[in-house]
């Protein structure tokens, strides 16, 4: 069997998981369902790339109780923070008035966020990383708390650009998102699960944490945000045991990673410049 060079691509998953954590356990108002469909769903299955990148970071713990691309700061009771006090569709994640004191918050931070935020610096600073990747899923159609509520999204959404001191900054060169664009177009054109364009990269500045915090760096960096609906329908999910066909999420990584391998071999490996960059 032929073995694959491990590339050197650093792969950030901050909403894969489905855990409650233990120092918050039985306070939950949330079910098992809610914390998968309010999870980036499958993402940490999907976006497992193994040793065909120089490294993965990711959480078991669901983004209601530790949310990643948030910054440590955002900590008000019913702030879109760190810790939620609803769901995304308005659903209370606690019981009663059980939203964690400031003990409880000073633990979760140093057990869970800050670690994983320590992880991600590490291996960039190692100066061995010449392409970051943040990888989410997302909802079919945006929802209402969304500024795409109601409308349909691509099967695969990429961002780049923040809001830097001076105005908008890009982490990621716009031939090079086109490259990717039209790479994930030709890997993904035997899917029809969106009625926009599959590809999509946005022309907004977004508003998450990772990006900005790390994508200003000398190491390109990109959001990529893959549809649930490529394999939350009744093809490939079953709604009763909350289970997806294994087989339909090797096939999307597979689709994925022959994108992504393809261009960075193509247009970020040799690349004059620190990590790749003229």
């Amino acid at each position: 069997m032929k073995k694959h060079a491990t590339l050197p691509i650093l792969v950030i998953i901050p909403h894969g998981g489905l855990a409650v954590p233990e120092e918050l356990s039985g306070y939950e108002a949330v079910s098992r369902f809610d914390l998968f469909m309010q999870s980036d769903t499958c993402a940490n299955d999907i976006f497992s790339f193994g040793d065909l990148v120089a490294g993965t970071v990711d959480t078991e713990v669901s983004r209601l109780f530790v949310d990643l691309d948030r910054p440590y700061t955002a900590l008000r009771p019913g702030q879109d923070g760190v810790i939620k006090k609803e769901t995304l569709d308005g659903k209370p994640v606690f019981n009663g008035d059980h939203f964690p004191d400031e003990i409880a918050i000073a633990n979760i931070l140093h057990r869970y966020y800050l670690p994983f935020h320590d992880t991600v610096k590490k291996i960039i600073d190692t100066g061995g990383v010449e392409l970051v990747l943040e990888c989410h899923t997302s909802m079919a159609v945006g929802p209402k708390r969304a500024r795409d509520a109601g409308k349909p999204r691509p099967l695969v959404l990429l961002e780049h650009t923040v809001r830097g001191k001076g105005g908008p900054v890009e982490t990621f060169d716009p031939g090079l998102a086109e490259a990717l664009e039209a790479l994930l177009d030709k890997s993904f054109q035997g899917e029809e699960c969106t009625v926009t364009r599959k590809i999509i990269t946005s022309p907004a500045v977004s508003e998450g944490y990772i990006l900005t915090r790390y994508g200003t760096g000398s190491v390109p960096m990109v959001r990529l945000s893959l549809s649930r609906a490529l394999f939350l329908d009744d093809s490939h999910f079953s709604f009763e045991y909350m289970r997806v066909d294994e087989r339909r999420l090797r096939h999307l990584r597979e689709l994925l990673w022959s994108a992504l391998s393809g261009f960075f071999r193509k247009h970020i490996l040799g690349r004059p410049g620190p990590s790749g960059r003229a």
